[in-house]
């Protein structure tokens, strides 16, 4: 099968998906770890604001940045549900061909 080069754009594209993706889920662990901490201390989350939560998470976010990173990034690489996040920097699949099913058997 033919392969062709991926554009400068479309690679920086990709790139930039999986940044955002990898910040978004570093965040959200960071959330997490709020959250599953004032349950500990006994606090009902409906008696915080989410606001207070983005607060403590920002600051836990702060403080733990690189193993949050780092836990997100394995996620992004092992699970499926963000395949489309891969990119191979030198070629990509050939695009699908336009040719309908029509025309290829040759239908009138």
């Amino acid at each position: 099968m033919a392969t062709r080069s991926l554009s400068p754009k479309r690679i920086q594209e990709k790139i930039q998906r999986h940044r955002h993706a990898v910040m978004v889920l570093a965040h959200q662990s960071a959330q997490r770890a709020i959250k599953a901490r004032l349950r500990g201390q006994g606090v009902r989350l409906t008696d915080v604001t989410a606001k207070d939560i983005s607060i403590q998470a920002r600051a836990w976010f702060d403080v733990h940045r690189d193993e949050l990173i780092a836990e997100a990034e394995q996620v992004i690489a092992t699970s499926p549900r963000f395949a489309y996040l891969s990119y191979n920097a030198q070629t990509e699949n050939e695009p699908k061909s336009i040719t309908s099913a029509v025309q290829i058997s040759g239908a009138q």
